[in-house]
């Protein structure tokens, strides 16, 4: 995993591109759930979901995060059983990777069975957490929240529906959207020549079917020009069949098993929803990410080392080291300035996440000093 915290100007360049509040909301108050119970539980965002300011949505959770951090439980080893366990959302190009292995090291350790794709002869293309017997203690991959959700639901015994919430605890890392972005594309387009658009492999179609299905030669984001660049990202898809945009609102919103839209929430043209160009659903879709999320142990691939210290805190038997990741790909060429705000348009809501997510850490580190402190005597 790479330490390297993002560099002010990053973020405050991500704050001048994003979409400005249309109104920011002067409370945060609303119910809130018991982490890792069977309650349902409700939203604290009380604005329109159709059309808003992903800037407002922001506000609500970062409000909220405090008290979100407080609710988190502390899953100690004895704790993380098959009828309580330990999920962790890998969102691709985050460090997962690498983060996987060392859960599962950790889990064998502690004698906690795990399911984890490409570990223990589950197959790597799983997605969705096995609903049938034999159950696990953790379970970690690209895994869809609602496909956990309902498998977890049909495990425990409690009727799927609704907004019941299985018992779990869980854990995500956010990673900054423009290298996610870039290193995603570098990764699964280039370097593996996957698929482009339309599900052509551009390597095998004739000229005349390039045309007439618009297919772009696939390629480093550095070599489109403007006009490809934003065809290239709304419509690039891999071998698996999944595009770049949006990686956390793919994982951890309902919207996620529908690529299409997950990938071009914000990916027409124009700065708002509905008619001006986006997903009209692109707020409603970002706050059921960040009200899950803010149930979640979050990370932040560069703050590995609080990300670590935060973990180390909710779940001591997973022991997670900061170092060289896996699947680790160099980029090609350095993106313009066009290009950036090109990916930081087209993952506006990714962007609100990143900051959601920043501000999680931050109330969780909180918690995890203040415990430490305490335990201390000091």
């Amino acid at each position: 995993l790479k330490c390297t915290r993002p560099a002010s100007e990053t973020l405050d360049f991500m704050h001048k591109t994003a979409v400005a509040p249309e109104s920011l909301l002067s409370s945060a108050s609303a119910v809130r759930p018991t982490w890792g119970s069977a309650q349902p539980v409700s939203s604290p965002w009380t604005g329109a979901r159709e059309c808003g300011s992903l800037e407002a949505v922001v506000a609500v959770y970062g409000a909220a995060a405090p008290e979100a951090a407080a609710r988190l439980p502390v899953a100690t080893a004895p704790r993380t059983h098959k009828e309580h366990p330990f999920v962790f959302f890998h969102q691709r190009k985050t460090g997962g990777s690498t983060i996987r292995t060392q859960m599962v090291y950790s889990a064998k350790k502690h004698s906690l069975s795990s399911w984890v794709p490409c570990s223990d002869k589950v197959p790597c293309e799983s997605y969705y957490a096995p609903p049938h017997p034999p159950f696990y203690a953790v379970y970690g991959g690209h895994l869809y929240w609602a496909s956990v959700q309902k498998a977890l639901l049909r495990q425990q015994g409690i009727h799927v529906g609704g907004a019941a919430t299985p018992q779990m605890h869980c854990f995500t890392v956010f990673r900054e959207p423009v290298s996610r972005v870039a290193s995603c594309w570098s990764y699964r387009m280039v370097e593996k020549k996957r698929r482009l658009g339309n599900g052509l492999d551009v390597k095998n179609v004739s000229a005349q079917q390039l045309s007439s299905h618009h297919t772009l030669q696939v390629k480093d984001l550095a070599s489109y020009s403007a006009s490809q660049l934003r065809e290239a990202l709304a419509t690039g898809m891999s071998h698996y069949g999944e595009g770049c945009n949006n990686e956390p609102l793919r994982i951890l919103s309902d919207a996620g098993t529908n690529e299409e839209r997950v990938n071009r929430l914000t990916a027409e043209n124009g700065a708002s929803c509905g008619a001006a160009g986006w997903s009209m659903d692109v707020v409603g879709v970002l706050d059921r990410t960040l009200h899950r999320a803010s149930r979640c142990v979050v990370g932040v691939l560069e703050r590995c080392e609080e990300t670590a210290e935060v973990l180390s805190h909710f779940a001591p038997w997973f022991e997670m080291s900061c170092g060289k990741h896996l699947n680790a790909n160099p980029h090609s060429s350095a993106l313009s300035e066009d290009a950036r705000r090109e990916i930081l348009r087209q993952n506006a809501a990714e962007v609100a996440a990143y900051k959601a997510a920043n501000i999680l850490l931050d109330a969780q580190l909180n918690v995890t000093r203040t415990a430490r402190a305490r335990s201390q005597g000091r």
